[in-house]
């Protein structure tokens, strides 16, 4: 019989071979993640999560994280410069000018243009005439208790001195340029040097008027005549 050649042939794998594999390589994957669970520290309680009295899931403390200790990282300069990052949008969302409004000089034009657009509006409506004659009609007991006119303060001067100088703070200054600028510099220059030279010339008039010019030749001459005394 003629002997057959023996051909090196690849052995197919079979579907369950496979299937243990996987099984195996699956099982170590899950013990060693056991593992690393076990020996995994427990984390204590966070600040915020004191602060607060609740606890936190893990996104906030890493938001209220600007210097990147937990996670690491590049730091955002902007974030942690931001004073406003720890605040909410509400806080953060406020008007400084109406919250100051009491502080500052400044008169509230808005409101007093509201207030006659509307006072116009109920004069025409016919509204302020009804509101004149609810007013209570004054007994001869009410006349008793009045103050006469020369008694009575008059608060008006002062409110409409207030608020012109209102009015007056809340007007922006005018740029007048470069030249005038110049100008008004060169006008101080003169000035000054003028108030310098006279006062120069007032130093020197009161230095010579309070010595005399020939004191060292009278001296002298007394001097002689007493030699000649002698």
């Amino acid at each position: 019989m003629p002997c057959g050649k023996n051909f090196r042939r690849r052995r197919e794998s079979s579907d369950e071979e496979e299937d243990e594999i996987t099984e195996e390589v699956r099982s170590k994957v899950e013990e060693a993640k056991e593992l690393q669970t076990l020996r995994r520290r427990q984390k204590g309680v966070s600040v915020t999560a004191l602060l607060v009295g609740e606890k936190l899931p893990p996104d906030a403390e890493i938001d209220n994280d600007p210097f990147k200790l937990k996670t690491g990282g590049v730091i955002d300069m902007k974030k942690v410069k931001d004073r406003n990052r720890d605040m909410t949008e509400e806080e953060t969302d406020l008007n400084l000018g109406t919250s100051f409004s009491a502080e500052t000089n400044r008169r509230d034009e808005d409101a007093d243009m509201m207030k006659y657009i509307e006072t116009e509006l109920k004069k025409r409506k016919g509204l302020v005439e009804a509101e004149e004659q609810k007013v209570k009609v004054k007994n001869a007991e009410d006349h008793l208790y009045e103050l006469p006119e020369n008694i009575r303060v008059n608060s008006a001067k002062k409110t409409e001195e207030m608020l012109s100088n209102q009015m007056l703070s809340g007007i922006p200054e005018v740029d007048l340029g470069i030249d005038a600028k110049i100008k008004n510099i060169i006008f101080t220059e003169e000035a000054k040097a003028k108030l310098l030279a006279e006062q120069r010339n007032k130093k020197k008039d009161n230095g010579t008027s309070f010595v005399p010019t020939n004191i060292a030749v009278n001296y002298v001459q007394h001097n002689r005549c007493e030699f000649v005394h002698l």
